[in-house]
């Protein structure tokens, strides 16, 4: 059986364990015994110990400074998601207009399986940014629960941005991770959605636009192929959303 594919980002912070001052956190510190040990652990690489020194230094100084970002970066990074969501919703009451925390809440949304409320929080993130990773998450988001036509007026706006070519994602082929162009990823993401809402003709060349950017972008190539092969009567379609998140993007806001 043919199948069309859909690809998944796994969005991160760009640059995790910078405290939202805009200060390293791994700025010296002469004083706090929390933050040398959490420095100490930053340097050998130990997330773990980083979490545990973090708490302490914010159970004694409260939660109304920068390095509760970096905890919420941190606990991000170790694939704890209701932590995370929990110190970057509660800084967003403090910083409602901080990107990075919306991000992540948005993230550890979708991650929570509550794809309706992470539409909210990234529809309105693309709307202050512009930035192409968040109009695929948009539009990631928007297909995965079938929301086709606004899968389609995110992508409209998305093929309008600017994409450099070290803007890249990562995707799954069964056990085999493939890297292609996010723009690739956009247009392919556009095609299933087109398909979706039987506009055929259009997804064919968006799937071949995919193609034209990185002739070895494995998905776009089985999704085009699927289509040829049921316009020749050789299969079934299965659209499907498949879930497979992967090693986050390397990710230029």
């Amino acid at each position: 059986m043919k199948k069309l594919i859909v690809i998944c980002v796994a969005m991160t912070m760009s640059s995790l364990l910078i405290a939202q001052s805009g200060k390293p956190a791994t700025t010296p510190v002469k004083n706090n015994a929390h933050l040398k040990v959490f420095n100490q652990a930053l340097l050998a690489g130990d997330i773990s110990t980083g979490i545990i020194a973090l708490n302490y230094y914010i159970s004694e100084q409260g939660a109304s400074n920068p390095y509760a970002d970096t905890l919420a970066m941190l606990y991000m990074q170790m694939g704890n998601f209701p932590q995370c969501y929990f110190w970057a919703d509660k800084r967003l009451k403090e910083n409602p207009a901080d990107n990075g925390l919306l991000e992540m809440k948005g993230i550890c949304l979708d991650k929570l399986q509550q794809p309706k409320e992470a539409i909210d929080i990234f529809d309105k993130l693309f709307g202050k940014t512009k930035n192409p990773y968040h109009a695929y998450k948009l539009m990631e988001l928007q297909y995965s629960i079938k929301r086709l036509a606004e899968c389609v007026a995110t992508a409209m706006v998305a093929e309008k941005l600017q994409y450099k070519p070290e803007f890249v994602m990562s995707y799954n082929v069964g056990e085999q991770t493939g890297r292609t162009y996010l723009q690739a990823g956009v247009y392919n993401i556009h095609a299933l959605a087109l398909y979706d809402l039987d506009r055929k003709p259009e997804a064919k060349e968006y799937f071949q636009k995919a193609l034209a950017l990185d002739s070895n972008f494995v998905l776009a190539r089985q999704n085009l192929d699927a289509m040829i092969a049921i316009e020749n009567g050789g299969g079934k379609v299965n659209t499907n959303n498949q879930k497979t998140p992967v090693n986050p993007a390397i990710k230029q806001n």
